[in-house]
């Protein structure tokens, strides 16, 4: 095997073993708040001005659109999201954000940013700057 090829095959498994435990140190995190799947879809909501249809939040998290309506259901229960149907074509149902949503997004996502901040403390500006680049280099498109 040459060189290349065992370089490219442990970035993917280290990659692989990175993005698991990425989910294992935000799961604790997350979950003394809402959980991991509800925090994704409130995400999604508030980096996109808090409103999107239930199938662009489906596409943006590639997940089937009955899972992103189970999800909704349950944020609704919550107060944290709002739905409601196009004036124009009633078949687009609309989600958006609550005020309480809103503001336990920033919340959730300011003590994620403080954990990371925490993860990340040994690397100098310059070596995040790099692994920024090298990361925004990786062509992992949808084909």
């Amino acid at each position: 095997m040459e060189e290349r090829e065992l370089l490219v095959k442990d970035l993917v498994l280290t990659f692989r073993t990175q993005i698991k435990r990425k989910r294992s140190t935000i799961q604790p995190i997350v979950k003394h708040y809402i959980p991991l799947n509800e925090f994704y879809v409130l995400k999604v909501l508030f980096e996109h001005n808090q409103r999107m249809t239930v199938s662009e939040i489906s596409n943006k998290l590639q997940v089937a659109t009955s899972h992103i309506t189970g999800v909704s259901d349950r944020l609704i229960k919550k107060g944290l999201i709002t739905r409601e149907r196009s004036t124009t074509d009633r078949r687009i149902v609309y989600v958006t954000m609550t005020d309480k949503g809103i503001e336990l997004t920033k919340e959730m996502k300011q003590v994620l940013y403080e954990c990371f901040d925490e993860k990340f403390e040994d690397f100098t500006n310059e070596e995040l700057e790099d692994f920024i680049y090298l990361l925004k280099k990786i062509k992992l498109e949808k084909t």
